[in-house]
């Protein structure tokens, strides 16, 4: 936040920030309690898998894994003390103990996460959209799924019905995020029609924009699902999420999400047959249902390496 909002808009914004650090699907609104009780519920280790711990590669072998993650709730939240919590720490937790690895779970900007595996910074980040041109740069362990949604304030006058009425608004996106490329399509389709482009608004993460969204300074917030499903039901009323089927066909619309490793590295793979016994032990489904995202899993063929055919611009 460059700008500093006056006295009122501030009381507003640190609210909403409060419940934007506590938020996840089935969450009492702003409180908190449900994320710290889940975060407390935590399942019972993955037994060491000595296979599939033999098969990490020799040049991660006594590493500390870092895997990097910006702010995307139910799946990632920053708390105020500086603890990250969320479906990828735990997930990430239960393949250290399965691989026999260190991982360390730290705070990366989104656009940063590529750049980051190719240097060797960070050796891991989720989730992330499986498009084929990221498989040009880096490997993808697929593990769940997502589709483009559209958050708009609840008593605000702007409620689209189809993509075409986000033609000359303000829309907030994350800054490197596959939803840029949506928004972009979109465009297409509003020169078509005659009509002003969308005005994409760039954020380095998604609390950021929508307390954009709270202050009024863009018009809707267009992210996947889970977050924006997982922000509106945690606002106390003040946002909904809207899905308009006319952009589902968009491309980037619709993600499977992967786990993000360096290319060639080999720790992908190993990743995905971490995730395929998961999935046979129960503890994948048990994980996403804890975190109020059954409808974001795959089936067990689905998780796979670089399995995602899709492209982001066609």
């Amino acid at each position: 936040m460059r700008n500093r909002p006056h006295a009122a808009a501030g009381v507003l914004l640190a609210s909403l920030t409060l419940t934007l650090s506590a938020c996840s699907v089935d969450d009492t609104p702003g409180d908190g309690k449900a994320e710290r009780n889940r975060s407390a519920a935590t399942l019972a280790p993955e037994p060491k898998d000595s296979a599939l711990a033999a098969e990490v590669p020799k040049a991660y072998a006594g590493k500390t894994l870092i895997m990097g993650v910006s702010e995307y709730a139910p799946y990632v939240t920053f708390g105020s003390d500086g603890k990250i919590t969320g479906l990828i720490p735990d997930l990430s937790a239960q393949l250290s103990s399965l691989l026999d690895v260190k991982i360390k779970v730290e705070r990366t900007s989104f656009d940063a996460v590529i750049p980051g595996l190719k240097s060797g910074r960070i050796d891991l980040s989720a989730p992330s959209g499986d498009f084929t041109e990221r498989q040009q740069q880096v490997d993808f362990a697929d593990f769940a799924q997502s589709s483009v949604t559209l958050m708009v304030t609840k008593d605000g006058s702007f409620h689209p019905k189809n993509g075409l009425e986000l033609c000359g608004h303000q829309v907030g996106v994350e800054k490197g995020a596959g939803t840029q490329n949506v928004l972009a399509a979109q465009n297409k389709r509003c020169a078509a029609k005659g009509k002003p482009p969308v005005d994409a608004k760039l954020y380095t993460d998604l609390p950021a924009a929508s307390l954009a969204l709270q202050s009024k300074r863009i018009d809707a917030v267009a992210a996947p699902s889970a977050s924006n499903t997982s922000v509106s039901q945690n606002s106390s009323g003040r946002f909904e999420t809207l899905e308009l089927k006319d952009m589902l066909d968009l491309p980037a619309a619709k993600a499977v999400y992967g786990i993000q490793a360096k290319k060639g590295s080999g720790l992908a793979p190993v990743i995905v047959k971490g995730l395929r016994k998961m999935y046979d032990s129960g503890t994948y489904a048990k994980l996403f249902g804890q975190w109020g995202l059954p409808l974001s899993t795959v089936t067990r063929d689905q998780i796979a390496l670089n399995g995602s055919k899709q492209s982001q611009t066609q």
